[in-house]
């Protein structure tokens, strides 16, 4: 496996980046199609890149909600309690 990207997929990555991990998009903006998306994951370099960019589009997206849930955001606060509070009982 190469450690080496092409400059598509750097542009692939840029633009996975600034739309929170959603590979259509990215894929879309550069052209490409999930074949050849899928291709790519087998370059473990690029694979870690969006590995990591999609775990800080949900801490992104987590501080986001947080937000909202200390602003009093009660749509906010029962997501969290239904995803966070499972074992308590919130549905």
């Amino acid at each position: 496996m190469s450690w080496e990207m092409s400059k598509q997929q750097r542009e692939f990555l840029d633009h996975l980046e600034s739309n929170l991990g959603v590979v259509d998009i990215a894929l879309k903006k550069i052209g490409i199609d999930r074949d050849t998306y899928s291709e790519w994951l087998n370059n473990i370099w690029f694979k870690r890149e969006v590995d990591h960019i999609n775990e800080r589009s949900i801490d992104y997206v987590e501080n986001k909600l947080l937000q909202q849930i200390k602003e009093g955001n009660t749509n906010a606060i029962t997501f969290y309690l239904k995803t966070k509070g499972k074992k308590r009982g919130y549905k």
